[in-house]
């Protein structure tokens, strides 16, 4: 009988050690967008994929600042784009500041930095203006989009 304890308490002591891991993996493993139909370009050895078209796709908001030629994505969570919809939501800003971490991204064309809520990063490679488009590296859609 005392062997039987024993073995439950250090099975469910292993499958509490092993689970904070397994959330870990399953986090780890980064969802893929499809890129088929998209249309790519290479510029100097780098993929470059079409911004709106893809954060569009991805339930962004994509705004243009041609003053100073940078483009704001803006994702709204559910619970907003519900309010939204019930037209709760009296004023704009009101929506902003419900807005959740991890959801709204500055870049500027011709600029390797970006602003990733209010951190700044650093791209590879500058996004760029090709075709009346503004195309980032794919890496910016992998790494900073897809959630």
């Amino acid at each position: 009988m005392k062997r039987w304890k024993k073995a439950m308490v250090v099975s469910l002591v292993a499958c509490t050690l092993a689970l904070p891991g397994l959330a870990s993996a399953e986090e780890m493993m980064a969802k893929k967008f499809n890129y088929s139909g998209i249309e790519t370009m290479m510029k100097d050895g780098t993929e470059l994929v079409p911004l709106r078209e893809i954060a569009e796709s991805l339930g962004f908001k994509v705004t243009w600042n041609g003053e100073n030629r940078s483009v704001t994505l803006t994702k709204m969570m559910m619970e907003d784009k519900e309010m939204m919809d019930d037209k709760k939501m009296e004023d704009k800003t009101k929506n902003e500041s419900m807005m959740k971490m991890g959801n709204t991204f500055v870049i500027q064309i011709d600029n390797k930095a970006i602003k990733v809520d209010m951190m700044d990063e650093m791209l590879m490679f500058a996004p760029t203006i090709l075709n009346d488009k503004t195309y980032v590296p794919k890496e910016l859609v992998d790494t900073y989009l897809i959630k």
